[in-house]
């Protein structure tokens, strides 16, 4: 994998040994020598992850660490603590300062290189997320990871019962998160309602490497756990079974005896990203979803309708049938603008919008394209129901009363319907052609509705080719 890793570090020797060792492994390193060299130096490079050596003189971790956070370009590049000795006290204070992980000496150079790759993977898909959510989404990201968001649920899974919840009693005394345990072999979904964990912590003990890579596998391929933060716990010769989960898709893996406040620090680092990443995520569904429905009347818009109406004349096979496609135009609406306002006809067009989306069956699309123009695509659909419903359409819209604020009488309003039937089965480069064809056939239906009075429906009599 490759990826652009700045080191900082004040002492030459430590930058040019681990610049060998990352270099042979194919990543883009870049060397910094002190932490004002490395910010001036991030502004161009935008490194994908950085790594910070113990020997700084004009700033601390922390200082470092808030600096590189405080920047929205930088905010959510993950940051590992190269620690000169391997300390419980060290790797406390490093996490504590809001390092993503640590890295201690001497390096054992497997470990070292499945963590940058499981961070990395992390940091560009979380990139690929900001980039299709907003471009305000690093500054929040960032915000986010500087406080605990909520109290998070952790699931404790061990080969062995009474070892998973000796675990879980001790954390339960450092924690505030709401803590179970179970043993692998069962639901792997979490006792805590619906929703999975937040965090599974994978209790491995000597003589199950084969086990701990099989329930690896089972849970990042599990859909009810796929969003799930996962932390194993190998004892202290499992280093190669380490480095595979790490490949594997484990968030953290923790070697040997570990102090329950280092766990405690490293768990709630995991909750902080998986909320975190569950806000950019919602926000990213939100925003797609706000691009495909239109914000005053909630119905679908062109951008949603084409591809479903694309979709409908592409299919094939026993299961793909005719289907409808109408063109509903509001009647003399202009005039309810001038008349009445806009914000009557906003409340015109929202109320006309209920009534098409409620008179449809469900499975049927309703869209609205223009000012106060709807496409309503009715999928199986023949033109005999095709015209009931676009007959029902008229009747209700027509017979319908709106009330508007400032008025005693109710608003009457009335629709013209243009219909057009289409064929499944269109390909390749005449499927757009097609749809186009389709779509003028009803739009020409509908302007003959208008001349003929309005308040009507008319049907195209040309199949679309």
């Amino acid at each position: 994998m490759s990826g652009k890793i700045l080191i900082v570090d004040a002492v030459a020797t430590n930058r040019i040994v681990l610049k060998v060792k990352l270099s042979a492994a194919h990543f883009d390193v870049h060397q910094a020598s002190s932490g004002a060299g490395a910010m001036s130096m991030a502004r161009g490079l935008q490194p994908d992850l950085i790594i910070l050596g113990a020997a700084l003189t004009d700033m601390t971790y922390a200082e470092l660490i808030n600096a590189v956070r405080a920047r929205p370009d930088l905010a959510i590049v993950p940051i590992v603590a190269l620690l000169p000795e391997d300390t419980g006290e060290a790797r406390v204070a490093a996490l504590a300062a809001g390092a993503d992980d640590v890295i201690s000496q001497p390096i054992d150079e497997r470990i070292m290189l499945a963590r940058l790759r499981g961070l990395l993977r992390q940091h560009h898909a979380l990139q690929d997320m900001r980039l299709n959510a907003g471009p305000d989404c690093a500054a929040g990201f960032g915000e986010a990871q500087g406080g605990l968001l909520r109290a998070g649920r952790i699931t404790v899974l061990g080969v062995e019962m009474a070892d998973a919840m000796a675990l879980r009693t001790r954390l339960r005394s450092v924690c505030r998160h709401q803590i179970s345990a179970t043993q692998s072999g069962g639901s792997i979904s979490g006792t805590s309602g619906d929703r999975a964990a937040d965090v599974f912590v994978l209790l491995l003990p000597a003589g199950y490497e084969s086990a701990g890579l099989d329930l690896m596998a089972e849970l990042r391929a599990s859909p009810e756990v796929r969003h799930s933060r996962i932390v194993c716990l190998v004892p202290e010769g499992a280093r190669a079974l380490a480095a595979s989960l790490l490949d594997l898709g484990a968030s953290d893996v923790i070697i040997g005896d570990t102090g329950l406040d280092e766990l405690a620090l490293r768990l709630t680092r995991q909750i902080q990203l998986k909320q975190s990443i569950d806000h950019l995520r919602t926000r990213l569904h939100d925003g797609l979803r706000a691009a495909m429905i239109d914000p005053l009347t909630g119905l679908y818009n062109r951008r949603f309708a084409m591809p479903f109406l694309k979709d409908l004349a592409a299919r094939t096979g026993p299961q793909a049938r005719g289907f409808a496609v109408m063109v509903a135009d509001l009647d003399h609406f202009k005039q309810i603008n001038d008349r009445l306002g806009h914000a009557a006809g906003d409340r015109v067009l929202c109320h006309v919008a209920d009534i098409l989306g409620n008179s449809v069956r469900e499975g049927d699309m309703v869209a609205r394209i223009g000012g106060e123009e709807f496409l309503i695509v009715m999928p199986a659909t023949d033109g005999a129901e095709a015209r009931r419903t676009a007959d029902l359409l008229c009747r209700r819209i027509g017979e319908a009363g709106i009330m508007l604020r400032g008025h005693i009488n109710p608003a009457h309003v009335t629709v013209s319907i243009g219909v057009a039937m289409g064929e499944p089965g269109a390909r390749g480069e005449d499927l757009g052609g097609y749809v186009d064809t389709l779509f003028d056939q009803a739009d020409r239906a509908l302007y003959r509705a208008k001349a003929r009075g309005r308040n009507t429906v008319t049907i195209s009599a040309r199949p679309a080719a």
